[in-house]
């Protein structure tokens, strides 16, 4: 079963990179994702590591989440920080991105999807703890996590798609941000 996870996990690194690719005509949307891409690396190179710490790969892979989350939401901070660092193509992407951020509906559904794979990870551990702690054995959410774990990452790769799609034609580009 880990086997085909960790091949689900780089077909979807592989969507996200090309979705990053589609988008570039808008460079919020490419930030946004070109983040994404960073964070999934990590995550694909760590994962082998983290899903051997037991009831502590839950709060790993909830932490990730909530990075996530705040990187969707700081997007215009960190890129305005990043652009001060006057690193030559990184800066000009960053600067960009600040100064064309909109939250996009679409980023609200990340995060809302986020924050529900947070809440099936949390309920996996405390499901987890009731069965090493207690005679009471039960199963739903074991039984159930690898689908509904496979439901968010579908999902969040079709919203990344969209916004990547949004990126290409170019509908987020035009909106300056006032918090400039």
């Amino acid at each position: 079963m880990n086997e085909y996870f960790l091949l689900f996990n780089r077909i979807e690194w592989a969507l996200i990179f090309i979705a990053f690719a589609v988008c570039f005509q808008s460079p919020n949307i490419r930030w946004l994702i070109g983040n994404i891409i960073v964070l999934k690396t990590v995550d694909i190179l760590t994962i082998g590591i983290i899903v051997q710490w037991g009831a502590f790969y839950y709060l790993a892979i909830s932490l990730y989440d909530v990075v996530i989350i705040s990187m969707i939401l700081k997007r215009q901070k960190t890129a305005g920080y990043i652009a001060s660092l006057k690193i030559p193509w990184l800066s000009r992407l960053a600067r960009s991105s600040a100064q064309y951020y909109k939250l996009t509906s679409n980023e609200i559904s990340l995060i809302i999807l986020y924050l529900f794979s947070i809440v099936i990870n949390l309920a996996s551990l405390i499901e987890r703890l009731i069965r090493k702690y207690s005679e009471f054995d039960p199963m739903f959410i074991y039984n159930n996590y690898p689908m509904a774990k496979f439901v968010v990452t579908v999902l969040s790769v079709l919203i990344l798609c969209s916004l990547a799609i949004n990126g290409a034609n170019n509908i987020y580009q035009d909106r300056k941000s006032n918090k400039l």
